[in-house]
């Protein structure tokens, strides 16, 4: 891969000093100054060591001292997240229970209650625009006691304006009246996850598929896929980050050429790796045309913007009870569970991939969706053996210890969304999965002790992309109210940079050229203002973001 934005001179070399850099190089563990040059690695080590490597070369060299009282770490890598969407939410009309941080630096305030999600989308369709349908996202109603949004809520906000409304978890939406029937949702859908009253009337929430019958031509990107690009970008390296995921895109069309296009221009501050998401695509193009397509986009990858693993969803979520449980299920005794993918389709959709050399991520959130792609994984490979496929699953809530001991012999990975033991862990041990189910939530210990390959993730727009926070939530795993969820499943700090840094790239098939600082990789880094190998393990969340450098170049996220 090239590197659109390579303009550096080759014999000139820029040694950042440091106050200390963790570089996770086994033989160099820590240094104090590293030196740059094309974009990459060319020394790391003490700034006497770097002095004495350069000396005599002819290089023109320039010793920057701008972090030199600072820690650089490699650059964070959100290996699971979904950043076009993210940055697109900041254009788009906020219901979540927290505040969220737009792009631009401003803060959405929460919504919590029912009461307050109805007003913002009252006050919001008095000034809608003739035609236009009212678009909110960000709504959770696990934290309103379970109080869900319906068509006569949202009826009570807009009688005419057609309204929809996104769940936190993107796996449900909401609908009002006028919605519906511009849609022709009625009584006689019939369609699985659409919800309906006693009455056999659509009660305005639809699960899963089902919510295409109300997103069709809804336009997610907020009208400007470019801005939503570039914004989604700027909340990422705020954060730290140097790479990003964007799992589960739709890779195709006029929105993902423009995407392409902004995010290998000059100045753009993140790598991206995205997933096309194959359960959508298919339908489009066809098994045999989906195939092609992919390889054509392959042969397009450039070092700033490449495909990653092709993504599968296998189930939904577990606080919007679609997530596929094992027994006992869920606290109430009911399975409300959806299995997306079954194991045969798993199967006969992933294999042809599978023997092209792609690598699969796959969605799985209840063990029951877990086991199924384990199996499904399994037998794929035995149908066409292929070593090093790295073939993982994504967020992998509830997963057993003995699932992790199969997904080690398989040569599997996971990517743990340990952001939920913070945002929903007391819900998930009173009232989805249970305390013992709970306990094992987000295993990244029993990950780590049975040999399973791991990063950890926000699933960003569900969570906010922040990796210093996701750190926090694995080394110390609190929830909200201060409980410590799974005691034994907590890691040390040192191993959550590694699974923010190399671990992701790992899970990308990118640690040849990203997650340390070693000679021959890219120059990213991370710049913060304390180590978060050093200080106090709850303080790790509100370390201070100094900067970020990409390609040996800094970005200015200070």
């Amino acid at each position: 891969m090239t590197d659109p934005a390579d303009n550096t001179a080759p014999n000139t070399v820029t040694v950042y000093r440091a106050r200390h850099i963790v570089t996770l190089d086994p033989s160099c563990p820590a240094a104090d100054a590293v030196a740059v040059r094309d974009q990459r690695v060319l020394h790391v080590g003490s700034f006497e060591e770097v002095q004495e490597a350069l000396a005599g070369r002819g290089y023109d060299v320039t010793i920057d001292e701008r972090y030199a009282d600072d820690v650089i770490v490699p650059g964070f890598i959100e290996a699971h997240g979904h950043m076009m969407s993210d940055g697109a939410i900041g254009s788009l009309l906020w219901v979540g229970y927290d505040d969220r941080n737009r792009a631009d630096g401003s803060v959405a305030r929460g919504c919590t209650s029912v009461e307050m999600v109805v007003d913002r989308l009252r006050e919001a369709a008095a000034v809608a625009a003739p035609g236009e349908t009212l678009m909110a996202v960000g709504f959770d109603p696990v934290f309103l006691d379970g109080r869900s949004l319906t068509r006569h809520d949202l009826d009570l906000a807009s009688a005419t304006v057609p309204i929809r409304v996104m769940n936190a978890s993107l796996h449900l939406a909401y609908a009002n009246s006028a919605l519906m029937a511009a849609k022709g949702v009625t009584a006689a859908t019939t369609d699985a996850g659409v919800i309906k009253d006693i009455d056999g009337e659509p009660l305005g929430e639809f699960h899963e598929t089902a919510m295409t019958l109300i997103l069709d031509g809804a336009n997610l990107l907020g009208g400007n896929a470019e801005r939503s690009v570039r914004d989604g970008a700027s909340l990422a390296r705020r954060a730290g980050c140097t790479t990003v995921s964007d799992i589960a895109l739709f890779a195709a069309g006029g929105d993902f050429d423009t995407y392409r296009a902004t995010a290998n221009a000059d100045g753009f501050p993140v790598r991206v790796v995205y997933s096309p998401v194959i359960n959508h695509m298919q339908g489009v193009f066809g098994a045999e045309g989906l195939l092609a397509h992919v390889q054509q986009l392959r042969s397009q990858n450039t070092a700033r913007f490449a495909v990653g693993p092709l993504k599968w969803i296998a189930d939904g979520s577990i606080q919007g009870y679609t997530g596929k449980l094992q027994w006992p299920g869920y606290c109430s005794g009911h399975d409300h569970g959806f299995l997306i993918l079954d194991e045969d389709e798993v199967v006969e959709q992933l294999l042809p991939f599978h023997k092209a050399g792609f690598q699969a991520a796959v969605h799985t959130n209840g063990d029951e969706a877990t086991n199924v792609v384990i199996n499904a994984i399994e037998r794929v490979i035995e149908l066409a053996p292929r070593p090093d496929h790295r073939h993982r699953l994504e967020h992998c809530q509830v997963a057993s210890s003995a699932m992790f001991r199969r997904m080690a012999k398989l040569g599997m990975g996971v990517n743990l969304f340990v952001n939920h033991v913070y945002y929903w862990g007391d819900i998930h041990r009173t009232r989805t999965v249970g305390a013992d189910k709970a306990r094992r939530m987000d295993a990244t210990a029993t990950a780590l002790r049975e040999g399973v390959p791991m990063s950890i993730h926000s699933d960003h727009p569900v969570t906010p992309v922040n990796p210093l926070f996701t750190m926090w939530v694995a080394v110390n795993r609190r929830t909200r109210s201060g409980h410590v969820l799974g005691e034994h499943e907590r890691i040390t700090p040192l191993q959550a940079l590694t699974a923010m840094t190399l671990g992701g790239a790992y899970l990308m098939k990118r640690d040849h050229d990203l997650g340390s600082i070693e000679v021959g990789k890219w120059a990213d880094f991370t710049v913060l203002a304390e180590n978060p190998l050093d200080v106090d393990p709850m303080h790790i969340k509100d370390i201070r973001v100094v900067d970020t450098v990409l390609a040996g170049s800094p970005t200015g996220t200070s």
